[in-house]
Protein backbone atom coordinates (compact mmCIF):
# COMPACT_ATOMS: atom_id res chain seq x y z
CA UNK A 1 0.00 0.00 0.00
CA UNK A 2 1.43 3.34 -0.99
CA UNK A 3 1.14 5.75 1.39
CA UNK A 4 1.92 9.91 0.73
CA UNK A 5 1.81 12.68 3.94
CA UNK A 6 1.81 16.21 2.80
CA UNK A 7 1.77 18.99 5.14
CA UNK A 8 -0.46 22.31 4.05
CA UNK A 9 0.50 26.02 4.93
CA UNK A 10 -1.93 28.16 4.33
CA UNK A 11 -1.14 31.92 3.75
CA UNK A 12 -3.30 35.25 3.67
CA UNK A 13 -2.97 37.01 0.18
CA UNK A 14 -1.39 40.66 0.69
CA UNK A 15 -2.93 42.87 -1.72
CA UNK A 16 -1.30 45.35 -3.57
CA UNK A 17 -1.72 49.12 -2.49
CA UNK A 18 -3.67 47.65 0.74
CA UNK A 19 -2.15 48.87 4.08
CA UNK A 20 -1.50 46.24 6.40
CA UNK A 21 -4.11 44.84 9.07
CA UNK A 22 -2.85 43.56 12.52
CA UNK A 23 -5.12 40.71 13.03
CA UNK A 24 -6.14 39.65 16.21
CA UNK A 25 -8.01 36.88 17.57
CA UNK A 26 -9.39 34.16 15.49
CA UNK A 27 -10.38 34.32 12.34
CA UNK A 28 -12.58 31.49 9.68
CA UNK A 29 -10.74 30.86 6.76
CA UNK A 30 -12.75 28.30 5.27
CA UNK A 31 -12.33 24.29 5.08
CA UNK A 32 -10.05 22.28 2.57
CA UNK A 33 -11.17 20.12 0.35
CA UNK A 34 -8.71 17.30 -1.23
CA UNK A 35 -10.16 15.17 -3.63
CA UNK A 36 -7.94 12.39 -5.49
CA UNK A 37 -8.33 8.64 -7.98
CA UNK A 38 -6.52 5.88 -6.79
CA UNK A 39 -4.70 3.71 -9.27
CA UNK A 40 -7.68 1.77 -10.13
CA UNK A 41 -9.85 5.00 -10.76
CA UNK A 42 -11.75 5.42 -8.02
CA UNK A 43 -12.53 8.67 -6.67
CA UNK A 44 -11.71 9.50 -2.86
CA UNK A 45 -12.35 12.82 -0.82
CA UNK A 46 -11.72 14.27 2.33
CA UNK A 47 -13.04 17.80 3.33
CA UNK A 48 -11.84 19.43 6.63
CA UNK A 49 -14.30 20.74 9.32
CA UNK A 50 -13.65 24.79 9.47
CA UNK A 51 -10.13 25.87 9.56
CA UNK A 52 -9.52 28.61 12.08
CA UNK A 53 -6.59 30.93 12.42
CA UNK A 54 -5.20 31.89 15.26
CA UNK A 55 -3.24 35.74 14.80
CA UNK A 56 0.14 35.72 16.41
CA UNK A 57 0.08 37.27 19.86
CA UNK A 58 2.56 40.06 19.59
CA UNK A 59 2.15 41.97 22.28
CA UNK A 60 1.98 45.56 22.08
CA UNK A 61 4.84 46.18 19.99
CA UNK A 62 5.96 44.10 16.72
CA UNK A 63 9.71 43.99 16.01
CA UNK A 64 10.20 43.02 12.22
CA UNK A 65 13.63 42.56 10.39
CA UNK A 66 13.49 43.43 6.60
CA UNK A 67 17.15 43.00 5.60
CA UNK A 68 19.85 41.56 7.43
CA UNK A 69 23.06 40.10 5.87
CA UNK A 70 23.42 36.23 5.81
CA UNK A 71 27.16 36.42 6.31
CA UNK A 72 29.42 39.30 7.87
CA UNK A 73 33.49 39.79 8.10
CA UNK A 74 34.61 39.92 11.52
CA UNK A 75 35.46 43.27 13.06
CA UNK A 76 33.70 44.93 10.32
CA UNK A 77 30.65 46.60 10.65
CA UNK A 78 27.42 45.71 9.02
CA UNK A 79 23.89 47.41 9.08
CA UNK A 80 20.86 45.59 9.62
CA UNK A 81 16.87 47.14 8.96
CA UNK A 82 14.11 46.50 11.05
CA UNK A 83 10.53 47.60 11.34
CA UNK A 84 8.90 48.57 14.80
CA UNK A 85 4.59 48.20 14.36
CA UNK A 86 2.01 49.26 16.97
CA UNK A 87 -0.01 46.56 17.57
CA UNK A 88 -2.12 48.68 20.91
CA UNK A 89 -4.75 50.73 20.87
CA UNK A 90 -2.68 54.08 21.63
CA UNK A 91 -0.19 55.92 20.68
CA UNK A 92 3.00 54.96 21.99
CA UNK A 93 6.54 57.52 22.86
CA UNK A 94 9.46 54.53 22.27
CA UNK A 95 13.21 54.82 23.29
CA UNK A 96 15.76 52.48 21.93
CA UNK A 97 18.38 50.80 24.18
CA UNK A 98 21.07 48.68 22.93
CA UNK A 99 22.83 46.00 25.07
CA UNK A 100 25.61 44.02 24.22
CA UNK A 101 24.03 40.26 25.40
CA UNK A 102 25.68 38.28 22.87
CA UNK A 103 29.47 37.33 23.26
CA UNK A 104 31.35 38.64 20.40
CA UNK A 105 28.57 40.76 19.01
CA UNK A 106 28.41 44.16 19.23
CA UNK A 107 26.12 47.26 18.90
CA UNK A 108 27.27 50.61 17.47
CA UNK A 109 25.29 53.21 17.80
CA UNK A 110 23.38 55.78 20.31
CA UNK A 111 22.06 53.96 23.00
CA UNK A 112 19.13 55.48 24.82
CA UNK A 113 17.69 57.16 21.52
CA UNK A 114 14.28 59.00 21.80
CA UNK A 115 12.61 57.37 18.31
CA UNK A 116 9.30 59.45 18.85
CA UNK A 117 5.56 59.00 18.62
CA UNK A 118 4.06 55.55 17.36
CA UNK A 119 0.16 55.85 16.88
CA UNK A 120 -2.00 52.99 16.96
CA UNK A 121 -1.07 50.29 14.19
CA UNK A 122 1.66 52.46 12.82
CA UNK A 123 5.18 51.57 11.47
CA UNK A 124 8.37 53.29 11.45
CA UNK A 125 12.06 51.76 9.88
CA UNK A 126 15.11 51.65 12.01
CA UNK A 127 18.78 51.01 10.54
CA UNK A 128 21.03 49.63 12.87
CA UNK A 129 24.87 49.00 13.38
CA UNK A 130 26.91 46.02 14.74
CA UNK A 131 30.11 44.21 14.82
CA UNK A 132 31.34 40.87 15.32
CA UNK A 133 34.86 40.32 17.17
CA UNK A 134 34.49 36.80 17.23
CA UNK A 135 33.89 34.00 14.37
CA UNK A 136 30.81 31.80 13.97
CA UNK A 137 26.85 31.98 13.60
CA UNK A 138 26.04 34.61 16.45
CA UNK A 139 22.65 35.70 17.19
CA UNK A 140 21.76 39.04 17.55
CA UNK A 141 20.21 40.22 20.84
CA UNK A 142 19.77 42.87 23.16
CA UNK A 143 17.24 45.68 21.42
CA UNK A 144 14.97 47.10 24.14
CA UNK A 145 12.05 49.25 23.61
CA UNK A 146 10.42 51.00 26.48
CA UNK A 147 7.57 52.94 25.87
CA UNK A 148 7.72 56.31 28.13
CA UNK A 149 4.03 56.84 28.82
CA UNK A 150 3.29 53.17 30.56
CA UNK A 151 7.54 52.55 31.46
CA UNK A 152 7.03 49.12 29.78
CA UNK A 153 10.51 47.54 28.02
CA UNK A 154 9.64 45.44 25.78
CA UNK A 155 12.93 43.21 25.15
CA UNK A 156 13.94 41.67 21.87
CA UNK A 157 16.65 38.56 21.70
CA UNK A 158 17.52 36.08 19.00
CA UNK A 159 15.65 38.46 16.55
CA UNK A 160 18.29 37.15 13.96
CA UNK A 161 21.08 35.05 13.02
CA UNK A 162 24.64 36.36 11.34
CA UNK A 163 27.43 34.20 9.95
CA UNK A 164 30.61 35.79 10.49
CA UNK A 165 33.82 34.75 8.59
CA UNK A 166 37.06 35.15 8.95
CA UNK A 167 39.41 37.25 6.34
CA UNK A 168 42.10 34.96 5.05
CA UNK A 169 43.19 37.16 2.60
CA UNK A 170 45.94 38.52 4.24
CA UNK A 171 47.19 35.14 5.58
Amino acid sequence: MDVRQYLYCLTAKQHPGSQKVILKGVSNIGKLDIVWRTNLGERGRLQTSQLERVAPGYGDVRLAINEVPDGVQIEKPFNFKCQITSCCDRTMELRLVLTNTTKGLHWIGVSGKQLGKLGPGASMDIDLTLMASVPGLLSISGLRLTDQYLKRTYEHDDIAQVFVYTNLEGA
